[in-house]
């Protein structure tokens, strides 16, 4: 009994560790990043993924994916505080926003 509720005790204080962080996914379909704007908090993931038939990039300062190559993902995750606008620098009418809370 003594162990089931250690066990239980240690579980349950390592979930706000576990429910901080949150992935986010934009795909890349249509010559567009959807959602265009996306919102999250620093230590959150966010995965890009090419859908589309061409290659693209994630690009913005100090964020750089390198060309995904259809059907690639590309994660990254947010360091800081800091909202940014970002594009496909191959196809520069792509843009997106990452807002960070």
């Amino acid at each position: 009994m003594k162990t089931a509720f250690a066990t239980l005790f240690a579980a349950l204080c390592t979930l706000p560790l576990m429910a901080g962080a949150a992935e986010h996914h934009v795909v890349i379909d249509g010559m567009k990043f959807t959602p265009q704007v996306v919102q999250v908090r620093k230590g959150d993931t966010i995965v890009w993924e090419n859908r589309d038939m061409f290659v693209h990039n994630v690009t913005a300062a100090g964020v750089k994916s390198g060309d995904l190559q259809p059907g690639k993902t590309w994660r990254w995750v947010v360091p800081a505080k800091m909202s940014f606008d970002y594009l496909c620098t191959l196809h520069p009418v792509m843009k997106g926003r990452v807002e960070v809370k």
